[in-house]
């Protein structure tokens, strides 16, 4: 009820509002996504490919300092008990 002009506003018509700022809502974020993603800095694939093969030698190295850290300590436990 809109106590100003004591008009009541049935409950249909705010529920189209609802509805409709939703509408508007998503509407604009999908717009502004279009508009960020038009500012992204896309790789070439020769710097795709260079980050790509530094990742997957980080991860090996990393696997394989961690191997090598569970077997010196599986050989630690192992002397104990």
């Amino acid at each position: 009820q809109n106590r100003r002009l004591g008009v009541r506003v049935p409950p249909l018509v705010r529920e189209l509002k609802i509805v409709s700022d939703m509408k508007q809502k998503i509407i604009n974020f999908f717009n502004d996504v279009v508009k960020e993603m038009k500012k992204v800095t896309w790789p070439t694939q020769d710097e795709l490919k260079e980050s790509t093969t530094v990742v997957i030698v980080v991860c090996l190295i990393i696997a394989a300092f961690t191997y090598v850290i569970d077997m010196i300590i599986t050989q630690i436990f192992k002397g104990i008990f």
